[in-house]
């Protein structure tokens, strides 16, 4: 049966193992392709963290260093909001996914293999501009994530890259676009088969074309080599060694977490955004500077009353993660992180309202993080338990990541590449969950499943 199904295809001359010159062209311009997301997406992460840490070592030090950080947010959301009121560059601000996901799409949109629908929006330009606003807004010390707007730079770079080779074909156009997708998300979080799963699922829904996964793949590899060659090799987060044997009160537990915890955590952050950002919208022309500010003083407020470092509720969060996954001492009091965590919920969908160009990704993967951390700790203090807080920041950020967008198998890919192997059936089992009790909630209503699977799979 298998065999007369390639046999129909090869006389269509569509067949993968029919075509090995397109096979290796296709490869060829992957690569380049891929070095050529890598090097912006790389050089964006560079020059963000390098401005933001600045702002936040001063901001940690002295009042002066705090207003130096007021005065950042302030103008980066001044810029911001000049910025999005001009229709050029409204795609660049906010998440970036939904439109990433409608570029992708487009082509779907009309009959025939014809990639113009794509090619007549901004590509290098849009690339350019996101890039632009991405640096201003996490640069300045907005709260939010690299990861989504990473993903319409890369889109924009390989639109853009696609033209000038002048490919003609739509279903090739995408090939291009889900491998740029795959190497700017390797890039940043260092595990290539997640980076490729994410890509094809994130585009898809509920789907996963193989023939497009193989060559996001390759693009992931491509980026991962380039990471591990001219940075050298440094792990996204680090933990300590975990027991691959778990009890039945741990199976229970992170059961739990991803029933109670992190599914309404993620979709009830999604909400607090919009309602964020309907209030803001009522300030006006001043919003994004309003809404900067106060994001700004809740952060210093924190850091006067609690001792909490401004960079633990703004910027990315990473340290946070860190900290708990390391049992850093910092962050084993139930307050401080209960305090953390509201404060990101709202120095985020301050960020967002503020039109400021910030992820949603890696903050709903914070805040499940985080939670799955306090409910560890809450209960080990009420029932005397041993839960280890690390095993449930694993369970909260996968198990976040497929609430807010829905790609269980790179949500545990990424468990799997990241933190190892020990933490994987637990991880299966909050995902699996996770993705049944939220497949009829999508934070991005752009995802669509293929109308044309087998033209991709085979086009």
């Amino acid at each position: 049966m298998g065999g007369k199904h390639f046999d129909k295809l090869d006389d269509e001359g569509k067949a993968l193992h029919d075509r090995w010159d397109h096979v290796v062209r296709i490869m060829l311009l992957v690569t380049l392709l891929s070095t050529l997301v890598w090097a912006c997406i790389s050089g964006l992460r560079w020059a963000v963290h390098a401005m933001a840490h600045a702002l936040f070592h001063r901001a940690d030090h002295d009042l002066e260093g705090g207003v130096v950080l007021l005065v950042a947010l302030g103008l980066g959301g001044a810029i911001a909001g000049v910025l999005s009121r001009h229709e050029a560059w409204a795609d660049a601000s906010g998440d970036g996914m939904e439109i990433t996901l409608k570029n992708y799409h487009v082509t779907y949109e009309e009959d025939g293999d014809d990639p113009r629908p794509r090619y007549e929006r901004p590509a290098f330009l849009l690339a350019f501009r996101k890039a632009l606003l991405t640096l201003v807004s996490l640069g300045s010390g907005s709260s939010g994530g690299l990861e989504a707007p990473s993903v319409l730079v890369a889109e924009g770079l390989s639109s853009g890259f696609a033209r000038v080779m002048r490919v003609r074909s739509e279903y090739e156009l995408r090939t291009y676009q889900l491998a740029g997708i795959s190497a700017a998300v390797a890039t940043l979080l260092g595990a290539p088969l997640s980076a490729a799963i994410f890509a094809t699922e994130v585009v898809y829904g509920d789907r996963i074309i193989y023939r497009k996964l193989a060559y996001a793949m390759w693009a992931g590899v491509i980026a991962y080599a380039l990471n591990n060659r001219l940075r050298g090799y440094i792990p996204l987060f680090v933990t300590k060694a975990h027991s691959p044997v778990y009890s039945l009160h741990e199976y229970v537990a992170v059961t739990v977490v991803a029933l109670t915890v992190s599914v309404p955590l993620a979709v009830g952050f999604s909400r607090v955004v919009k309602v964020l950002r309907v209030a803001s919208g009522k300030l006006g022309r001043f919003a994004p500077i309003v809404a900067s500010l106060l994001a700004g003083l809740l952060a210093l407020g924190l850091k006067a009353g609690l001792g909490i470092a401004p960079s633990s509720v703004l910027g990315m969060g990473e340290g946070v993660l860190a900290g708990l996954l390391k049992g850093d001492e910092a962050f084993s009091h139930v307050g401080i992180v209960a305090a953390i965590l509201f404060a990101k919920v709202l120095t985020t969908g301050l960020a967002v309202s503020a039109r400021h160009s910030v992820g949603m990704l890696i903050p709903s993967m914070f805040l499940g993080g985080v939670s799955g951390a306090l409910v560890a700790m809450l209960v080990n203090r009420i029932l005397g338990t041993s839960l280890d807080p690390a095993l449930f920041v694993v369970v909260g950020i996968s198990s976040s990541l497929v609430a807010v967008v829905g790609v269980p198998l790179a949500a545990i890919a990424l468990v799997l590449e990241v933190f190892g192997k020990a933490f994987g059936p637990p991880a299966i089992l909050a995902c699996g969950i996770t993705y049944l009790i939220t497949l009829r909630l999508k934070l991005y209503t752009e995802q669509r499943v293929s109308p044309d699977p087998l033209g991709d799979e085979t086009g």
